[in-house]
């Protein structure tokens, strides 16, 4: 649990950007740090588009590795939307201090927020994905 620790020390607070420091930048890294799995490169060009983001979130031939799971794991792949099946923003469920996910936004950088918040707060809808 040393290296998630540094980890989580090391990135928290970390302010977003467009270009490097995304929501997909920063579950890339997690997935590949901790987890040694490889995400795809994400196109700097969806950062912006919500409607072409949640397309290709939805359709990318990389999506068919991961199948979708009703309770998190550690590890899952988030993918969050206001609308169903139209996820624009990710993270990744870390199972620690009850269950927390990593993800990064404009307003705050990189952060831990519950599942029960962000559903809640941000009236996020959440789909956990692990690898098929």
């Amino acid at each position: 649990m040393s290296d998630r620790a540094a980890f989580l020390r090391r990135w928290r607070g970390t302010p977003y950007d467009t270009a490097e420091r995304h929501c997909w930048w920063l579950a890339s890294l997690v997935q590949a740090e901790l987890f040694g799995r490889t995400l795809p490169a994400a196109d700097p060009g969806l950062v912006a588009d919500a409607r072409a983001r949640a397309e290709t979130m939805a359709t990318h031939p990389a999506r068919a590795e991961w199948r979708e799971t009703p309770t998190p794991v550690d590890g899952a792949l988030v993918l969050m939307g206001k609308v169903a099946g139209a996820k624009t923003h990710c993270g990744v469920y870390l199972a620690q201090d009850g269950g927390l996910i990593l993800h990064t936004d404009e307003r705050h950088g990189v952060v831990l927020d519950s599942p029960l918040e962000l559903a809640a707060a941000r009236r996020w809808r959440l789909t956990y994905l692990i690898p098929a």
